[in-house]
């Protein structure tokens, strides 16, 4: 098989994974507290999304994109702020929560069903999230620069993924993994931009969702400014 038909059977795998996660439940991720708070104190086991709040508390809303955008939380998190959301999702039954749950919030997310692996941003970007995908990808390179091409001159890209701190846990080897070194692809390719945070989160022991027995992971999670050219 080429890498091109693997990349897309393991696209096609992804997100039936991610249907099935998804669709039992109204809610899988932030089931308890309001998802949508501005408040960063109101997220103190959630050191990237404190962090995120408090540097862009004082910046002019604009674009954001949330790439791997789950239930969107974080879109429409951004969307109550002001910002102009686009959220990309591989999973349909996510696709559908984004937009209901938005409409609930009285918000306006645009909603693109497709595999961040084959994604190509339009425009440029004051923010680009990437929460808890690039482990799902193996060419986190090409993936990372077009993130980073997206991004305007002093913009943001927030990225969290698992490392290799810790193993992957059974539960999660229903598809495939490609969890990074702490110092490894998605901290180097920062290297040139402002770092407002990075954090190594090692062996953290998963509390966001239900449903699959006690594990824990660890986590590169970086903001990272893009310098004026």
């Amino acid at each position: 098989m080429s890498s091109d038909a693997q990349s897309a059977a393991n696209a096609l795998n992804l997100a039936a994974y991610f249907d099935d996660l998804y669709r039992p439940t109204e809610r899988y991720w932030w089931r308890r507290g309001d998802p949508y708070s501005a408040d960063p104190d109101d997220y103190p086991t959630s050191l990237l999304t404190q962090l995120t709040l408090r540097v862009i508390r004082d910046r002019v809303p604009g674009r954001a994109l949330d790439l791997g955008a789950g239930e969107g939380a974080d879109s429409i998190r951004l969307a109550l702020l002001g910002y102009t959301v686009t959220a990309v999702e591989i999973s349909e039954v996510a696709c559908e929560k984004i937009k209901s749950f938005a409409a609930e919030a009285g918000v306006d997310v645009s909603v693109v069903s497709a595999d961040i692996g084959a994604y190509r941003p339009e425009g440029q970007f004051n923010i680009v999230i990437c929460n808890g995908v690039l482990h799902y990808i193996r060419d986190k390179t090409r993936v990372i620069g077009l993130m980073q091409e997206a991004t305007s001159p002093g913009g943001l890209n927030i990225v969290s993924s698992w490392t290799t701190f810790s193993e992957v846990p059974p539960c999660h080897n229903s598809v495939p993994v490609y969890c990074d070194d702490e110092n490894g692809i998605i901290a180097h390719a920062y290297a040139s931009w402002t770092l407002k945070l990075k954090y190594f989160e090692r062996d953290k022991a998963e509390a966001s969702h239900t449903g699959m027995p006690q594990h824990s992971h660890s986590h590169v999670k970086l903001i990272a400014e893009k310098p004026a050219p």
